[in-house]
């Protein structure tokens, strides 16, 4: 039987032992981060943002018509509480980010069924990363709803 002897400072050791334990602390704080939830999707641009969409099924022209910056309330229920449960209900992480500054990208689609015009998709990101959206229609016989495209 070989039996191997290593001397190691009192310094070094330390040194070694701090480093497992960030290492350890580190893991934890980003396995926390998702809470069991899957990686943000970012969309960093409008070639993104676009083509997140096709994937969807929708037709949308390449740049958007609308882009608007604005403060989410630290209490969405009141004023955001429908379409908030609405994110929720699609996956979307929206609400984790009440208070904090978003922006909305609203892009033309070309292809609703039964609609040749007025409808719009928005996408809201908190940085680049993807929080929620909505196909909405304004005026007449207008409505809201998720992103799934129509009798998926």
């Amino acid at each position: 039987m070989m039996v191997f002897q290593v001397r190691l400072p009192r310094r070094r050791a330390a040194a070694m032992a701090a480093a497992v334990v960030m290492v350890a602390a580190a893991a934890a704080v980003l396995a926390g981060c998702f809470n069991g939830k899957e990686k943000p999707l970012t969309l960093a641009d409008d070639p993104a943002r676009v083509s997140y969409l096709q994937e969807l099924g929708w037709q949308v022209e390449s740049t958007p018509v609308e882009t608007l910056d604005l403060q989410l309330p630290q209490e969405l229920a009141e004023t955001w509480g429908e379409y908030a449960a609405m994110q929720t209900a699609q996956g979307m992480p929206f609400a984790d980010y009440a208070g904090q500054p978003v922006r909305r990208y609203t892009y033309r689609v070309t292809n609703y069924p039964g609609m040749e015009k007025g409808v719009q998709a928005n996408l809201y990101l908190c940085g680049d990363v993807l929080i929620g959206g909505d196909i909405v229609a304004t005026g007449k016989g207008g409505f809201q709803h998720g992103l799934e495209y129509p009798g998926v």
